[in-house]
């Protein structure tokens, strides 16, 4: 596959400007610090990936610190007050802390979160949250409370199930109910950063037990107050969006939407019968409404991807919500560009295209891509 541009990927966050802004704001607070030798370490970093520079760096920290690790956490933390760094700037230190802190409980959680108000801790409590289950929850609870938006947010965050580039919490993915009581502190939150983070965590939850998610939504939505009805109603449609596309009937009730509108899809037209990879598919439908009273419609499209050994795996794209009336007739246009991505791999051979509303499949057309890889031969050019 195609590479991402070098230049432009997440690992030189860590270069050399990285290194020498860290080294300043460190030396300035422990004079012992080894300025040169971090430095030196740039060479190393060249060759590697994001992550393995943040581990190479969180070691040359190891080594540089006080080996007295609560002074070594002081350090840090007096480096991330002084204003002198930012962003993935802090990475290595959070990164630093969930490796030699696990023993260290109180020190650790503490510093993080000052951290994640900088440069969020949400990885990095992961470790502690298997280690110390109890003691880290109770912990984050407390923070919940908190003033800080970032720390709120991070209390939900940090917690999730299935966090993207984050360990999972596989405990929670079996049982998600130790972290509910931070959900629900954080429900009618004023902040939508942190609602975002609530209704992600939701998210994580139905996909391996909708029902809770579904029954917990809908005693918010009962509880609400009318100041907070707005709000829960965007945490419902964002955390519901997986099952909203696997067409789960509750979730769309939840929504105040049927999984059987009284709609009739036709003259599905596609632009072409194939296509190379690179190229654009563009067609075009229309939905008539047979109902008799106005219908909210859930509009996506599916398409069936060959794979590899020659079966095929559907990815489901939102194409458009829109509330039809009797009798009304809309047209639907739409294109999808076939391009090279780092997220999935192409091969040769029949796809489908699906129209579905509210999570039904109502046409479906096919059609050929050619000039990717032959689904018998992996990895090599078709």
């Amino acid at each position: 596959m195609k590479a991402v541009d070098d230049k432009k990927a997440l690992k030189h966050r860590f270069d050399r400007a990285h290194l020498i802004r860290t080294a300043d704001a460190l030396q300035a607070c422990y004079p012992a610090f080894d300025r040169k030798r971090y430095l030196a370490v740039f060479p190393r970093l060249e060759s590697l990936a994001m992550k393995a520079r943040v581990r190479v760096l969180r070691e040359e920290l190891h080594d540089l610190l006080p080996q007295d690790y609560p002074n070594a956490v002081a350090v840090l933390l007096k480096a991330v007050g002084s204003g002198r760094l930012k962003g993935f700037d802090v990475w290595p230190m959070a990164e630093f802390i969930q490796t030699y802190g696990m023993d260290d409980l109180s020190v650790s959680l503490d510093a993080l979160r000052t951290i994640t108000t900088v440069f969020t801790s949400e990885w990095a409590i992961r470790p502690f949250i298997k280690k110390h289950p109890k003691e880290t929850l109770r912990f984050l609870l407390a923070c919940a409370q908190d003033s800080h938006t970032d720390i709120r947010r991070w209390a939900s965050e940090g917690t999730r199930p299935r966090l993207p580039w984050g360990e999972r919490l596989h405990d929670f993915i079996e049982d998600p109910t130790p972290a509910i009581p931070i959900l629900e502190a954080l429900r009618f939150d004023d902040e939508l950063f942190v609602r975002k983070s609530v209704a992600n965590h939701l998210n994580d939850i139905a996909k391996d037990h909708p029902d809770l998610a579904i029954r917990l939504l809908r005693t918010w939505k009962k509880d609400a107050a009318a100041k907070h009805h707005g709000n829960i109603d965007w945490i419902i449609r964002r955390s519901m969006r997986t099952l909203i596309k696997d067409g789960h009937p509750e979730a769309l009730s939840l929504l105040g939407i049927s999984s059987d509108a009284d709609v009739e899809v036709s003259r599905l037209k596609l632009s072409a019968g194939k296509i190379r990879l690179g190229e654009t598919l563009t067609w075009s439908f229309i939905i008539t409404s047979l109902g008799t009273r106005d219908q909210r419609l859930i509009v996506d499209y599916r398409i069936h991807f060959v794979r590899a050994n020659g079966s095929s795996a559907i990815k489901v794209f939102k194409l458009k919500n829109v509330t039809i009336s009797p009798g009304q007739t809309l047209e639907i246009a739409k294109s999808h560009h076939l391009k090279e991505i780092t997220t999935r791999e192409y091969y040769d051979g029949i796809h489908s295209l699906d129209i579905q509303v509210n999570g039904k499949v109502r046409k479906s057309e096919k059609f050929v891509l050619s000039g990717a890889r032959s689904p018998s031969m992996r990895g090599e050019r078709a």
